[in-house]
């Protein structure tokens, strides 16, 4: 006991100085799992406004993570927020994840900081499984640190060192049964890919990655710094609107950040796949006239406006 209270201390001042928290009242996307629940156990430590959100999917083992979510704010003491979110046809992981966004978003105040627990392992997953599907720069950069109301402050912790602190720290945590889903593309790079590579090509693969990921977001933070100063305005009736003129003379890099800044402002943290925001920009070359994304999200063009709006 004595052993593990000693190993408890030091892992907590190690991860510390790994983690920090934003300024403001802080929001806990708590799932359940090992990852979260150290986030939480981190972020009650600061002695700040600190509360939990479980976003409960309906999945069939949502019931036992809710109940690891319950019991781990009971041991922190910290007040939980239970969403349930409508029951829908499309269960994909890019639909799941949409869904929980919506539902952090929906159930937190304009002046509270959500914290989702990604780790470092989540962020070389990420890197990679953008990596296979041909992404370009944004990919490459992985999941940002912060975006909006959403932080991302274990982006430097590894998986097996959150275990290790919610395990000594006697969080009730579970682990979710769908990530050992084969069916999902990042449970295979997980539990088959990054081992395959790792034995045989390089024992040093997630830190490489992860590496990748800071030397891209780097060269990202240049391009948004650029993309910045190209104005979304708002139109009469609330949506983003941009001047297609001044859209299409831009370079490609800026003018798909521009887009994906108005989509966001629609409907959340993700702003869209490169083969939505060329559907948006052939709308504001001309080449159409109107076209339909996902989440019910209409742009069209009237005049030398280009409209975004619906995202319902």
């Amino acid at each position: 006991m004595v052993t593990e209270t000693r190993r408890l201390d030091h892992l907590a001042a190690v991860l510390s100085d790994r983690v920090e928290f934003p300024r403001g009242p802080l929001v806990i996307a708590l799932s359940g799992g090992a990852d979260s629940a150290a986030a939480a156990w981190l972020a009650n430590r600061t002695s700040r406004v600190c509360r939990a959100i479980h976003v409960n999917h309906r999945l069939p083992d949502s019931s036992h993570l809710a109940g690891s979510a319950r019991s781990i704010s009971r041991c922190l003491g910290m007040e939980l927020s239970e969403v349930v979110v409508r029951e829908e046809t499309d269960r994909t992981e890019d639909a799941l994840r949409t869904a929980r966004y919506r539902a952090l978003t929906e159930n937190s105040g304009p002046r509270e900081v959500v914290i989702t627990a990604h780790t470092a392992d989540d962020q070389s997953e990420t890197v990679l499984q953008n990596l296979l599907r041909g992404a370009g720069l944004d990919g490459l950069a992985g999941i940002p640190a912060h975006r909006g109301r959403f932080h991302r402050p274990l982006l430097g912790v590894w998986r097996s060192e959150t275990r290790e602190l919610a395990t000594l720290a006697g969080l009730p945590w579970v682990d979710d049964p769908q990530n050992d889903d084969p069916r999902y593309l990042r449970n295979r790079i997980r539990r088959s890919l990054i081992p395959q590579l790792e034995a045989e090509y390089q024992p040093r693969l997630r830190e490489g990655l992860v590496r990748l990921s800071a030397l891209a977001s780097a060269d990202l933070a240049y391009l948004d710094e650029e993309a910045s100063r190209i104005r979304v305005a708002i139109s009469p009736d609330g949506w983003p609107q941009i001047s297609c003129s001044g859209l299409v003379g831009l370079p490609r890099p800026i003018s798909s950040r521009v887009v994906r800044r108005a989509l966001r402002m629609v409907r959340g943290p993700h702003g869209g796949a490169a083969a939505e925001v060329q559907r948006v920009l052939d709308v504001a070359h001309g080449t159409t006239s109107r076209t339909e994304l996902g989440g019910g999200v209409i742009v069209t063009r009237l005049g030398d406006r280009l409209l975004v709006a619906g995202g319902g």
